[in-house]
């Protein structure tokens, strides 16, 4: 019994420490140039679980460019209580102007020059 729950907690920790190396943060305002793409946020799963069902293809567009899915990483989340897996949402600025966006929830302002 006790091999098994020390298994549980190995695999549980591995799969957030396997992309610990890729902390995403959530940006507030960014300020790009045409054709320049940043990391804004990031989509978790359920605490301690990758993010399941996104289309990782899959792009969104907005007024000024488009949001993508980026690498896999970890993010800090208050409701999970510490870090999480999560994958990274980026936005590449198509046209100049001001926009503001929101990602899993979050308003993030976007100034493109």
């Amino acid at each position: 019994m006790f091999r098994v729950i020390l298994l549980s907690f190995i695999l549980a920790a591995t799969s957030v420490a396997a992309n610990s190396g890729n902390l995403i943060e959530r940006k507030r305002e960014v300020v790009l140039k045409v054709g320049q793409s940043v990391v804004v946020n990031g989509i978790r799963g359920e605490c301690g679980k990758r993010p399941t069902g996104l289309q990782l293809k899959k792009t969104r567009k907005t007024k000024l460019g488009v949001m993508s899915f980026g690498r896999w990483g970890v993010k800090e989340s208050d409701r999970c209580g510490g870090m999480t897996p999560a994958i990274e949402i980026v936005y590449t600025a198509r046209k100049k102007g001001s926009e503001v966006v929101k990602s899993d929830g979050s308003r993030i302002k976007i100034t493109v020059k």
